[in-house]
Order: C-alpha cells, then sequence, then structure tokens
C-alpha cells in the first residue's frame, strides 16, 4: 500500500512513500521511513556490508556509509 506522505520528500527510493516500509531509514538520504522499527545495535561489519551494496547509509540507524563528493 502506498501512502501519502505528508510532506514531500526529495529523494526518490519508494521506502518514503510505502506504509510498511521493511527498513526504519532510507539507503538513498538516511530519513526516518519507517519509526516503529527497533534493531538491533549496528555495528562496523554490518556498515561495511552496507557500503559494499553501495548504500549510501544504514537502513537500521541512519548513518551516513559514503561520503557523496
Amino acid at each position: 500500500m502506498i501512502r501519502p506522505s505528508a510532506r514531500p520528500s526529495p529523494c526518490e527510493n519508494m521506502n518514503h512513500r510505502r506504509a510498511n516500509s521493511p527498513v526504519s531509514h532510507c539507503p538513498q538520504c538516511g530519513g526516518v521511513v519507517n519509526a516503529q522499527l527497533s534493531s538491533p545495535p549496528c555495528n562496523d561489519a554490518k556498515h561495511a556490508a552496507s557500503r559494499r551494496q553501495r548504500s549510501a547509509f544504514c537502513v537500521d540507524c541512519g548513518a551516513q556509509l559514503i561520503v557523496v563528493r
């Protein structure tokens, strides 16, 4: 189901439009897309795996993983 957002997001990731997003933060902009999800604490190994998948932000904690130049 796609929900209308209260404020439009400049990010094109579809998680912003989903009512039941499977991740708590957007991998492209780091914004919160589902604040109701709880996840285990992140660690460097998990962040390294996300970097290899070319995620700019962690989907669990929202930390910036890749610096855009």
